[in-house]
């Protein structure tokens, strides 16, 4: 599995513009930006949530957010020294304003935010060659000494990884950010489900004005069928216990998306 699947099958709505979808959330510290110096009042607890086309944080879950990043203007996305406010498993968000400093709970999930914020904006124009590992504190940055806050980065960039590699990733995280994936687009595959069945009832002809072609409507239809009982269940234990677990079969359903984006790929 490789963590480019997400992100490949982008579905723009009807007016062309790309449907918003949950890639990762969580709760985190930021550090606020400006007053304070180093100190742990400067840090703040945060959810912190990015999908295929912002980045914000919120106070609590559900709440308001305090701040929104659009992706497109996301120009690095780098590990931060554990010197520079002496905390570790902190990133950094680097945008067209300043740095968004985060602390992940653990180096596990540094590393997930720091891949899936890397690779929502890989493509991103002006993504920066350089950056600096530490951060800019009592007028001087702590990695290069440089005094001027606007001066280049003092290390070269991480390379993106390339959506090919295979990576060791969490099944089961996987399988939530694709099931908020196909939510969010239900109503969509409620069209194709009625089409299947106009077409599959009244052998007529696919209107010429959908969006998808169907080559075998028996065949979408039941697999639609299918993929809206897999996300009915998905919900019923979000509904139960607010997040997908690790019980038996979840990797089942996880490789059923799998199966169903192949049928669709070739009867379409």
């Amino acid at each position: 599995l490789n963590l480019g699947f997400i992100f490949k099958y982008h579905v723009p709505s009807s007016s062309g513009v790309e449907d918003s979808f949950v890639l990762k959330e969580g709760e985190v510290h930021k550090r606020a930006q400006g007053r304070k110096r180093i100190g742990k009042k400067n840090f703040k607890k945060r959810w912190l949530r990015v999908t295929n086309q912002e980045l914000s944080y919120h106070k609590q879950k559900g709440k308001e957010a305090l701040c929104v990043i659009p992706v497109k203007n996301i120009l690095g996305v780098e590990k931060l020294e554990e010197s520079a406010f002496n905390r570790k498993n902190m990133f950094q968000v680097i945008h067209s304003e300043k740095p968004l400093y985060v602390q992940a709970g653990n180096c596990v999930e540094t590393n997930s935010w720091i891949e899936v914020l890397s690779q929502v904006s890989r493509c991103n124009p002006g993504r920066l060659s350089t950056f600096h590992p530490s951060a800019y504190v009592g007028g001087s940055w702590l990695c290069c000494k440089e005094l001027n806050e606007n001066t280049p980065g003092c290390k070269p960039c991480t390379a993106t990884v390339l959506a090919n590699i295979q990576l060791d990733i969490d099944c089961d995280r996987e399988t939530e950010r694709i099931f908020s994936f196909f939510s969010s687009n239900r109503s969509r595959l409620q069209k194709m489900e009625d089409a299947c069945a106009g077409m599959s009832v009244y052998l007529g002809q696919q209107e010429e004005c959908s969006a998808f072609t169907i080559q075998d409507p028996k065949e979408t239809f039941r697999t639609i069928k299918e993929l809206g009982e897999v996300l009915d269940d998905l919900q019923a234990q979000h509904d139960s216990k607010g997040a997908l677990t690790d019980e038996p079969g979840f990797f089942g359903i996880f490789q059923g998306y799998l199966e169903f984006y192949r049928k669709l790929s070739t009867s379409s």
